[in-house]
């Protein structure tokens, strides 16, 4: 939801800015209710009911998504890997079909919604993704845990993330927002399903109350949780290279995963140095995993 009507200014309201948010914001979930309600098509996953379940969701880079698939597969153990593909590229989409296929992955297709395509609405058009996977997925089949994964983090060591849910009913990378409020980044974000006080997530944007991209889920199950309910990850930044501000270009560390972190790169910075950051990102991703033991 857009901020409380307490916290608008004077000047904002003469301006209708409460008004305007609230149309925004109903829009916005309107034609996402829409799109997911058109697209409902539960996919049958036998194999994974009451098992732990990685859900990766892909997007038009099927480099990484080799890349993941194999170091998941040496590195975590006991959990079923899924990717749902939200690629708008034609050729990417038919490359990550094969590479799964490959490598006995299943494979599944998030339907075309509203935002996708568009770079600067891609938060918006992760979340229809999430949320489509979680329905249709996650809901139908109900495997014990589900953890949803950015397709750019690896698993550089023997790890088990469902862990972390040991005696908690989420885990992740946690994101803060104003008042004290957070939500889990959901690029690593692990749910018990047996402890979840409500299975209805949404996993969109409420950027008019300083959320991103899985905070409407703050409303619907984070602000009821105890801190006994939550287990965070570890978290730590790091350089890219000499020189190179963390403002411009940097990777993450989240517990024994490295995230690539590719839109913590400004899409409005001048385009030709932004794509010189995101190469230099890629190789030095590249030397990093090609130097781990095998």
């Amino acid at each position: 939801m857009p901020r409380a009507l307490s916290k608008y200014t004077i000047r904002e309201w003469f301006r209708l800015r409460p008004l305007v948010d609230r149309k925004n914001h109903a829009r916005y979930q309107v034609r996402e209710r829409i799109a997911l309600a058109r697209h409902a098509s539960p996919v049958a996953l036998p194999r994974i009911r009451g098992r732990k379940v990685l859900i990766t969701i892909s997007f038009n880079d099927p480099q990484v998504i080799e890349w993941q698939i194999n170091l998941i597969a040496r590195n975590v153990s006991e959990a079923v890997h899924i990717v749902a593909d939200n690629s708008t590229d034609p050729t990417a989409k038919r490359a990550i079909r094969d590479i799964c296929a490959t490598a006995d992955i299943a494979f599944a297709t998030v339907p075309a919604n509203p935002w996708i395509g568009r770079e600067k609405e891609g938060g918006k058009s992760h979340g229809y993704a999430l949320n489509w996977a979680w329905r249709n997925i996650v809901l139908a089949n109900q495997p014990s845990m589900a953890g949803f994964l950015d397709h750019d983090i690896f698993p550089t060591a023997k790890t088990d993330p469902f862990r972390m849910l040991d005696q908690a009913a989420v885990a992740g990378l946690v994101r803060t927002a104003p008042e004290e409020r957070w939500y889990l980044w959901p690029g690593f974000a692990f749910f018990n399903l047996g402890r979840l006080r409500t299975d209805r997530l949404n996993f969109g944007r409420d950027w008019l109350d300083g959320f991103d991209t899985g905070g409407l889920n703050w409303h619907r199950l984070y602000r009821e949780l105890s801190d006994h309910d939550l287990c965070p990850a570890d978290y730590e930044r790091i350089t890219v290279a000499a020189g190179i501000a963390m403002d411009e270009a940097l990777f993450e560390r989240i517990d024994s995963w490295l995230h690539e972190s590719r839109f913590t790169t400004d899409i409005d910075m001048e385009p030709a140095r932004r794509q010189r950051l995101l190469e230099l990102k890629r190789r030095s991703i590249l030397d990093t995993l090609m130097a781990l033991p095998t």
